[in-house]
């Protein structure tokens, strides 16, 4: 991934793109002896042993280091390339996993596409500062509160353990906007410092963690008339609300139209902590498609250009041009009152 604050937030709203019109176109029983019941001794029970997080403190800030050094490497790497670096996407992947593997490969994917300046940036190393480490009890995986050192962008970073490979960053998401860049409420602990997860399907006041992509993803596809309807409005609305408004202002709007589908996210774990109030932290994964169509009355007649980004993947004018957009959302669901998704991030991944 690049520096977090360097990423650029409002991916989803996609260049359009660029009209040309053609010429044409059971385990059994016990058979051991057993003694009298009359000879038995009573045995007391063990204390049941509480449940711990993953890591301890000290080794999580471990694994954080280690995936600055290596992220910071792979990107110098790529920073050196003028082509997609795949030994730069190889070394990413040994510390990165999940969505954000999936938005980072799209970065280096689309290298070719960045300006200079866009590139050094992308190259320069970050580190992160004043970490706070949040392990749920009995779970495998965990969540570090982190600032960006010089930024001060604040965020949170999930690491998991992916496929049996070892500890991944799987996601990294805003905390918020500068106005706004802090958790709603402390995360709770227990006496032994260790966090509680909140099931996906456990619905903290109006909606689950696994409902807030369905939500989210609304806004694009029909502007909120549906399930976005439970979302409160927060800068992260308003820019898919103002995508959605805004879809078919553009020069090709009068052969073409653009609308959106909410697809799978290639990675759909969710991960979710409770907070002090009773409400609930969710990392959210999130997908989206983009169609831009020729309308009926042009089909024979014309084409449509992808723009740069797009011909990465497809450089062919085609009839339909779809855009494949893979995201993350950090959503606050309170015990009373609309829930706020406090931060989104797309990239695109793919286009055909």
């Amino acid at each position: 991934m690049s520096t977090p604050y360097q990423r650029r937030i409002a991916c989803a709203l996609a260049t359009a793109v660029t009209l040309t019109v053609t010429a044409g176109c059971g385990a059994g029983d016990d058979h051991a002896d057993r003694p009298a019941a009359a000879h038995s001794t009573p045995q007391t029970p063990a204390p049941a042993t509480a449940p711990k997080g993953a890591v301890t403190r000290d080794e999580a800030k471990e694994l954080l280091s280690r995936y600055v050094a290596v992220n910071n490497r792979a990107n110098a790497m790529q920073g050196r390339s003028t082509s997609p670096s795949e030994q730069a996407r190889k070394l990413l992947a040994t510390v990165e996993g999940g969505q954000l593997l999936e938005q980072s490969t799209a970065d280096y994917k689309l290298w070719r596409t960045k300006t200079a300046k866009e590139k050094e940036e992308y190259a320069d190393p970050f580190y992160y500062i004043k970490p706070v480490v949040y392990a749920p009890a009995g779970e495998r995986w965990f969540a570090i509160e982190v600032t960006v050192d010089p930024t001060g962008w604040k965020g949170l970073v999930v690491f998991d353990q992916v496929h049996g490979t070892g500890w991944r960053n799987v996601a990294t998401v805003a905390l918020g906007g500068k106005k706004s860049s802090r958790l709603p409420a402390p995360i709770a602990t227990d006496r032994a410092g260790w966090a509680t997860a909140v099931n996906a399907t456990t619905r903290t006041g109006r909606l689950a963690p696994n409902q807030v992509a369905d939500a989210f993803e609304d806004l694009f596809a029909s502007g909120g008339t549906g399930a976005g309807q439970a979302l409160a409005r927060t800068p992260s609305t308003e820019h898919a609300l103002k995508v959605y408004k805004e879809r078919n202002k553009n020069n090709g709007s009068r052969a073409a139209t653009k609308s959106f589908k909410q697809t799978n996210a290639r990675h759909q774990k969710i991960y979710a902590l409770k907070l002090r109030d009773g409400s609930t932290l969710a990392v959210v994964p999130s997908a989206h498609e983009q169609f831009y169509e020729l309308k009926k009355e042009f089909i024979l007649r014309a084409k449509l250009i992808p723009t740069k980004e797009e011909a990465v993947f497809n450089p062919a004018k085609r009839i339909a041009v779809i855009d494949e957009f893979q995201g993350l959302l950090l959503a606050h669901l309170p015990v009373s009152g609309k829930p706020r998704v406090l931060s989104h991030d797309f990239r695109m991944v793919d286009s055909q």
